[in-house]
């Protein structure tokens, strides 16, 4: 940690505590999440299995993981920094108001392109919510997914099991208690889009109404007015009960409506934009 000029607490839980800091030699900003190695069981273990995960990705749309160590039975994980916040808060900073389509559009595609390469690496993110995605950029919004802690590797196309998420996220498979695998990611993508559109969650109440409201596929519209018929066609594709019904990241990025902005990004379209 001599490395590093701690700015500021970021966050602070049962795992441990999260440190804005920089680094002495160049002042760049970066996020240091600190965890006592004292910790046993399934804490200790997502910290491992965060940093396995970081390490074995690397894209633009996702927090880039730089070192870890330990010291004095205190376990290091130094990432990236977004600058931005999270997809919630901006979330949050703009209600009433509304994203224009076009900027919908464009974070929903950097949140795809991020969410592909997981998927390339057969991971499944496992808690995908606006929470879990940052922003950072001078110019122009760039979307960095984070939070790997509860992810999970899938060996031999092989399904998870373990009922883990968010519940305002979860895929109806998990709800029933039955195996999934990474279409479960493309359902809380849906779920996404659907709240970038209209600044509330999908589903919202209680654990017990939101589980049954997922279970039996009782799902809200979009503004088709504001936002057209095509983003509710895309969200209910996402919001399929069946994940065998459920197109994979590829089948996404390939519809006639998505691919134009997945082209076009690196333009002003990142800019933000209400309505």
């Amino acid at each position: 940690m001599e490395l590093y000029n701690v700015i500021e607490q970021l966050g602070k839980g049962a795992y441990g505590t999260v440190h804005l800091c920089e680094r002495k030699h160049n002042k760049q900003k970066i996020v240091v999440k600190q965890v006592n190695t004292d910790l046993q069981g399934e804490k200790l273990q997502s910290t491992k299995n965060e940093v396995a995960i970081l390490k074995s990705l690397n894209h633009p749309n996702i927090i880039q993981y730089y070192d870890s160590f330990t010291i004095n039975s205190t376990f290091y994980i130094v990432m990236e920094y977004a600058s931005s916040g999270s997809l919630f808060d901006r979330i949050n900073k703009v209600r009433p108001r509304h994203f224009s389509p076009q900027y919908v559009m464009n974070l929903f595609c950097q949140i795809l392109m991020g969410l592909d390469h997981i998927h390339q690496k057969k991971i499944i993110h496992r808690d995908l919510k606006c929470e879990n995605i940052f922003l950072t950029g001078l110019k122009n919004d760039v979307i960095k997914i984070g939070d790997f802690g509860i992810s999970k590797t899938l060996l031999n196309n092989n399904m998870a099991d373990t009922i883990i998420g968010t519940c305002n996220y979860l895929a109806p498979e998990l709800c029933d208690g039955k195996p999934y695998n990474s279409k479960s990611d493309i359902w809380s993508l849906g779920c996404i889009l659907y709240e970038l559109c209209a600044m509330e969650k999908m589903f919202d109440g209680t654990v017990s109404n939101v589980v049954l409201s997922i279970a039996s596929g009782r799902k809200k519209s979009v503004n088709t007015k504001r936002y057209g018929q095509q983003m509710q066609e895309i969200i209910e594709l996402m919001l399929e009960l069946n994940p065998d019904k459920r197109p994979d990241t590829k089948k996404l990025m390939a519809l006639p409506d998505i691919f134009p902005t997945l082209y076009c990004l690196g333009t002003n379209l990142g800019n933000i934009d209400t309505i």
